[in-house]
């Protein structure tokens, strides 16, 4: 149980929140709240005298095209975003977390603020070079500021916010959910698991756009990594080594179909014709990889080569 007695706020605008945030010490911004309930109910170090729960927020809650770009509202639940098909990416990200009754809870923004390692929705938004909308309390008695700026801008293994700065929602260039993709997931046990590795690769017709999750304690994606893909994808592209699309891939229903999906969650990406040297010194721009109880850095490092060599040959 939660030791301490705490406040419930139910804002209805963005403002009202972060006034909430600024009139309440130890207040905290909720939506799917399963972090912040579990955290508050394992230890009492844990500061949470005030709730704000966000749900009735209208620009947390939209999901549309609109300037331009897919607006994603931040209080979104998963559920609500995978069975869209706006961003199919996305999507498939996104199904691969949890199972639907708790991703009927877990958030947008959430999942990406959160405080476990893996994130994995945020892959597809950093791969689409999307920007994010945040309200934040203004200088002393000031209004409250909104700022929309690039999510690499303030995504340094986590989302950098300002205190009492709330994510009211994402935006997704509308070329993105166009791109091909390809997606691969690894887990331990079965598809309900934390991932060992999770990797997201899409080509934007200039070149390879990589990000991972669950090979380090944070989603990473670095254009340095991008720029030795993209060299490699078009020096392999003139090679007989890369296979065509074999028939599983071009059924309607395959989770490879058109080379935009990735294999089941425990499914690993068999390896062909050897680990290049290429493939190994990319591995090694990744910097050092997790290692813990549910995996060796070594496995994380065989499934990364493996996994980016089949999202190569999918994109192809």
């Amino acid at each position: 149980m939660i030791a301490a007695d705490v406040v419930y706020l139910r804002p209805d605008t963005a403002e009202e929140a972060v006034d909430a945030w600024r009139r309440h010490a130890g207040a905290r911004y909720l939506a799917g709240g399963t972090e912040i309930a579990t955290a508050a109910r394992r230890t009492a170090a844990f500061d949470l005298r005030a709730c704000i729960d966000v749900k009735r927020i209208p620009e947390a809650n939209v999901h549309e095209i609109c300037g331009g770009c897919l607006r994603l509202g931040a209080a979104l639940t998963l559920s609500d975003v995978a069975e869209g098909d706006s961003f199919p990416l996305l999507n498939a990200v996104l199904r691969g977390i949890a199972d639907r009754t708790v991703r009927n809870r877990l958030t947008l923004g959430g999942n990406l603020a959160g405080l476990l390692p893996y994130r994995e929705a945020a892959l597809p938004l950093l791969l689409a070079d999307a920007t994010v909308l945040t309200v934040a309390p203004g200088a002393d008695d000031r209004p409250p500021v909104r700022q929309e700026r690039p999510l690499r801008a303030i995504f340094d293994k986590r989302l950098v916010l300002a205190p009492g700065e709330l994510v009211l929602s994402f935006c997704v260039p509308l070329e993105a959910p166009e791109w091909p993709w390809s997606h691969y997931r690894r887990t331990r046990t079965g598809e309900v698991d934390y991932p060992l590795v999770t990797v997201a690769m899409v080509h934007d017709g200039a070149g390879i756009r990589f990000a991972v999750s669950g090979a380090h304690p944070y989603p990473f994606r670095s254009d340095a990594v991008d720029a030795r893909l993209t060299e490699w994808f078009a020096t392999r592209g003139s090679e007989e080594e890369i296979p065509p699309p074999s028939a599983a891939q071009s059924e309607p229903d395959s989770p490879t179909a058109q080379g935009r999906g990735g294999l089941k969650s425990n499914t690993e990406p068999q390896a062909r014709g050897g680990l290049e040297p290429e493939l190994e010194a990319i591995v090694a721009a990744l910097g050092p990889l997790r290692a813990d109880a549910r995996a060796s850095l070594e496995y994380r490092g065989a499934l990364l080569k493996n996994m980016i060599r089949a999202g190569l040959e999918d994109l192809a």
